[in-house]
């Protein structure tokens, strides 16, 4: 392209930013120069750069600095003195002795603490009347941690000095580099990255800078300009239509929520009806009325998020779950052989699973056999997070109630779902659910992973948690993390990914769409 074409395709930001790029290579003084805003500086320059009139660039420098309680201590005292408490009070045991009372007049607990904790193998303790004695060992004297405090106390003292601020950290003085580490471990000095944007110069951008530029020219034909003969004595700009521009994004569902939106479909199509539960649940849904035991340990603080709430119990069904637990009932079990505390049962939590509401739903009087419900909604768990884990997701459960179930129909309906969502490599194993027998899990091969993974829990409900609602027909059930079939689907390794603040929004965007409803 010849430089009239180029001069002619100049937007209006470019064309005001021009007569200053021979003048300096930076951007901050180019938005100085200009008057113009940093955003409109950077779009501008950017502009310029796709028509290789210039090249940007993006240098990081990391720059030292008092924090505000580094602030706080050096600025109290004079120029070189001992700021820092610990040296203080090592002055003040240097002279001699000193009971912890008497230091507490003049520092606080923590600077005491401070101190203590930097020379702990360098003091003695002895208690005379009651009291705590400090005593300073010789080899105080001479020791590294001294060494250490005194170098950080200058190293503040400089940075507060103006005229001496050694900021940058790549020009400060490698053996200050541990005194910095421990004041920024202490909060007293901080670390800040800054970013120092520059450009330089191609050859087509240097002959550019020596020509004149024209302002004023047409950018849009309105019925004004028409109407006013505007157009007659000014020239229209030119648009490269082969320019970048910046990349538009529409709305669309996020990839968990077309997930959700898959399973209830399929759940659908599949003949089945959708539950609604509160999030909010008595231990009573979530535990005792599934026959879990109250000792058990799912019930336990650590994994569970309880309130400091009681809720209600519907009676007539808790007195039978009540004889469920401590005899068995009728089911000839023998059941738990404990107290049943109705306390216990009425404390509030955060629900910890779904199958809370399919027990809500089996004590309901107008469900009868043949019945096939499922149910999608958030839990929480007390879980530290990781790429596997989050104290709150999703989870999908379903049951099917009817004559002459068996573990066989179990496993057809789970393959004929997750044969639906696209995962074909299934393998059921034994395991153990205090409220299913017998229980199973279904696992499927991740291709990302290049492992199998878990997929579902389930099982037939067993006759101690069915028989408080009158329920003696076989009832299979089962329990998926939704958020981890989300991560197979989308190929994600982290399930932050799916459900976290922390997720990627240009991924988000770009995500494959699961299917369009």
């Amino acid at each position: 392209m010849d430089l009239k074409s180029l001069i002619n395709q100049l937007n209006p930001l470019e064309r005001k930013i021009v007569p200053f790029l021979n003048k300096t290579s930076k951007v901050n003084e180019i938005i100085e120069l200009s008057e113009m805003q940093d955003t409109q500086v950077m779009r501008a320059l950017q502009g310029l750069e796709d028509k290789e009139i210039l090249k940007l660039q993006s240098q990081e420098t990391k720059i030292v600095k008092l924090a505000e309680k580094g602030k706080n201590i050096i600025q109290a005292v004079p120029t070189t003195s001992l700021a820092l408490p610990e040296l203080k009070i090592y002055d003040q045991l240097n002279e001699r002795p000193r009971k912890i009372s008497e230091l507490k007049k003049y520092f606080s607990d923590a600077e005491i603490g401070v101190f203590m904790g930097i020379f702990s193998n360098h003091l003695e303790k002895k208690s005379e009347n009651g009291e705590i004695n400090l005593i300073l060992k010789n080899s105080a004297k001479t020791s590294s941690e001294r060494d250490l405090s005194n170098s950080l106390n200058r190293f503040m003292h400089t940075l507060n000095n103006h005229k001496q601020n050694p900021s940058h950290l790549d020009k400060i003085d490698k053996n200050l580099i541990p005194s910095i580490e421990l004041g920024k471990r202490r909060g007293l000095v901080l670390i800040e990255i800054s970013k120092e944007r520059s450009f330089s110069l191609t050859e087509l951008g240097k002959e550019l800078t020596k020509q004149k530029i024209e302002t004023g020219l047409i950018e849009t034909l309105t019925t004004d300009v028409l109407k006013n003969k505007t157009w007659e004595n000014k020239k229209f700009r030119s648009y490269d239509i082969k320019g970048n521009v910046p990349n538009t994004y529409g709305g669309r569902l996020h990839p968990l929520q077309e997930a959700i939106n898959q399973i209830r479909r399929i759940f659908m199509d599949m003949g089945f009806k959708e539950m609604k539960g509160p999030l909010v649940e008595t231990t009573f849904w979530c535990f005792d009325s599934m026959w879990i035991p109250q000792n058990h340990p799912a019930r336990e603080a650590q994994d569970t998020f309880y309130l400091d709430y009681e809720g209600k119990l519907p009676e007539q069904i808790a007195k039978k779950v009540a004889i469920s637990h401590e005899s068995g009932g009728k089911t000839g079990s023998k059941g738990y052989g404990y107290k049943w505390n109705e306390k216990i049962a009425k404390q509030l939590l955060l629900r910890t699973h779904t199958t809370s509401t399919t027990f809500r739903y089996l004590a309901q009087k107008n469900i009868k056999a043949p019945a096939k419900y499922f149910y999608v909604g958030r839990i929480f768990r007390n879980e530290a997070i990781d790429a596997t884990h989050l104290p709150e997701f999703h989870q999908s459960e379903g049951f099917i109630m009817d004559e002459g179930l068996t573990l066989r129909d179990l496993m057809g309906y789970i393959k004929e779902f997750y044969s639906k969502m696209g995962i074909t490599k299934i393998k059921f194993k034994p395991t153990y659910n205090p409220y299913t027998e017998p229980s199973m899990e279904a696992i499927g091969w991740n291709e990302q992973l290049g492992k199998w993974v878990e997929l579902i829990n389930s099982g037939i409900f067993r006759p101690e948690a069915l028989e408080p609602y009158g329920i003696n027909v076989p009832v299979i059930a089962w329990g998926l993390g939704v958020e981890r079939l989300a991560m197979m689907i989308h190929q994600q390794k982290d399930i932050r990914n799916m459900l976290s603040a922390s997720g990627d929004l240009s991924w988000f965007r770009k995500a494959k769409v699961i299917k369009k409803w």
